[in-house]
């Protein structure tokens, strides 16, 4: 799937990365941030551990929410671009981390409400993020939830085909810039279940193509 590709390239130019993800995501990537946040803070104080903060979208709305976020990205412009972002906010409230996903398992177990992971895991191969779910079901508390948003391959023949032909133009330009064809996460909420979630809620827009998925630990 040639939008993650240009994701990639993106990540290279990270002034440019949030207008990038609006033209990629013809807009609905405020919708799924909006609604990753809604879903993972659920009081005032919750410990939320961000997976790939990117440039800080997801962070500040986290952040507005009363959460408490250990953020990680593993591209240091990005990050100092996130810290840019939400500087009026209470430094207390955030800690920086420059890490890559496989790293988490060095993290306290179940010590996170929720953990949050925006538009990366589908970057990842099957056992990268079958490793990635694993660790974050450790991290979580008792009754703690993952909230996944991503693409995802449509349920729909229809939705697949629509989204086939808007992604054309992208194609040979992904190829070009990155050299790298991604591809959406084809079974995501078998993938959360395999991992030990309970799947609560499912949102899908764009012909069905981004998804937010939350999955809460089993007892």
């Amino acid at each position: 799937m040639s939008s993650l590709a240009l994701m990639r390239f993106l990540e290279s130019v990270p002034s440019r990365y949030d207008w990038g993800m609006k033209l990629i995501t013809f807009g609905g990537v405020d919708r799924v941030h909006d609604t990753i946040a809604t879903m993972a803070v659920k009081d005032p104080g919750d410990r939320v551990l961000e997976i790939g903060c990117g440039t800080g979208s997801v962070t500040e709305r986290l952040l507005r929410g009363g959460a408490q976020v250990l953020a990680l990205d593993q591209n240091p412009d990005m990050l100092d671009i996130a810290k840019g972002r939400i500087q009026h906010i209470d430094p207390k409230s955030i800690e920086w981390r420059e890490s890559t996903a496989a790293e988490i398992d060095g993290l306290p177990e179940e010590s996170f409400d929720a953990v949050v992971i925006s538009l990366c895991l589908s970057d990842m191969d099957p056992q990268e993020r079958r490793f990635v779910l694993d660790q974050s079901l450790a991290r979580l508390k008792k009754s703690g939830r993952i909230v996944v948003g991503d693409e995802v391959v449509p349920r729909h023949a229809i939705y697949r085909l629509v989204g086939t032909l808007l992604r054309l133009p992208q194609i040979p330009l992904a190829w070009l810039l990155t050299g790298i064809l991604s591809k959406p996460i084809k079974n995501l909420n078998e993938e959360l279940l395999h991992a030990g979630f309970e799947i609560t809620l499912e949102k899908r827009w764009r012909f069905e193509s981004l998804a937010v998925v939350v999955g809460e630990k089993r007892r």
